[in-house]
C-alpha cells in the first residue's frame, strides 16, 4: 500500500483518496485509515480508544449500528493480519460506512467529564501495569522473606546446604558430560573430514588413470 498525504485537514480525505484508486490495496488502505479516524475521534472525546471492546461494553448504546461497527473492526483486524486478504468494494463500503456513522455518533455526544476520563484512563491503560507492579512487589517481598528464613534458621541453612550439594553434583557431572560429548563430536568431525579427503583423492587418481 502506498502512503497518501492529503493537503487539507479533513481526516476522511485520506480514506476518499484511497477509495479512488479502485484497487484492492486502496480498499485496504481506506479501511485502515477509516479505523484510525474513528479511534482518533474516540480519543478526542475522552473515550477509551485502545480497548474498543471496553468502549462498546459501556458506551455501545451511543452507536446506531453497534453490530456493524463490530464487523468493521473484525474485518479491519483481518486486513492487518492477513497479507493476501481479498477485499471487495462492497465490503469496503460497509466497513467505511460503519466507521463513519460510529464516528458521527460519538462526535455528536458530549465529551466525558474529567473524572470519568481519569477512571477510564486507569481502566484502559494503567490497570494491567498496576496489577503487574503488585505481583512484582509481592514476588520481591517473598524472595527477601525466604532469604531471611534460610539465613536465620537452622532448617533454612540445612536446606541451602542440601540444595547447593545437589547443584554442585549436577553441574559437575553436567560439565564433565558436555566436555566428553564435545571431544567425541570433535573426533567424529575430524574422522569424517579425513575419510572425505581420502575419498576425494581416490576419485581423482581413478580419473587420472582413465
Amino acid at each position: 500500500m502506498k502512503v497518501i498525504n492529503p493537503k487539507n485537514n479533513d481526516p476522511w480525505a485520506v480514506v476518499e483518496l484511497a477509495l479512488k484508486e479502485n484497487t484492492t490495496s486502496g480498499y485496504k488502505m481506506a479501511c485502515v485509515e477509516a479505523e484510525k479516524v474513528f479511534r482518533s475521534i474516540l480519543k478526542d472525546k475522552g473515550y477509551p480508544s485502545k480497548n474498543i471492546n471496553q468502549t462498546l461494553l459501556f458506551f455501545g448504546w451511543l452507536v446506531l449500528d453497534r453490530e456493524g461497527l463490530k464487523r468493521a473492526l473484525a474485518k479491519t483486524a483481518q486486513i492487518k493480519e492477513t497479507f493476501d486478504y481479498q477485499l471487495s468494494s462492497f465490503e469496503t463500503e460497509d466497513i467505511i460506512n460503519a466507521f463513519r456513522q460510529s464516528s458521527l455518533d460519538f462526535s455528536e455526544k458530549k465529551s466525558l467529564s474529567r473524572r470519568r476520563k481519569i477512571f477510564l484512563f486507569y481502566q484502559d491503560y494503567l490497570s494491567a501495569r498496576v496489577s503487574f507492579l503488585k505481583k512484582l512487589i509481592v514476588t520481591v517481598l517473598l524472595f527477601f522473606l525466604t532469604v531471611k528464613f534460610l539465613a536465620r534458621t537452622d532448617l533454612g541453612r540445612k536446606m541451602v546446604s542440601w540444595v547447593v550439594g545437589i547443584s554442585d553434583f549436577f553441574f559437575s557431572w553436567f560439565i564433565i558430560t558436555l566436555i566428553v560429548l564435545g571431544v567425541i563430536a570433535f573426533l567424529v568431525v575430524i574422522i569424517f573430514a579425513f575419510l572425505e579427503r581420502k575419498k576425494t583423492k581416490v576419485i581423482k587418481n581413478k580419473e587420472k588413470r582413465a
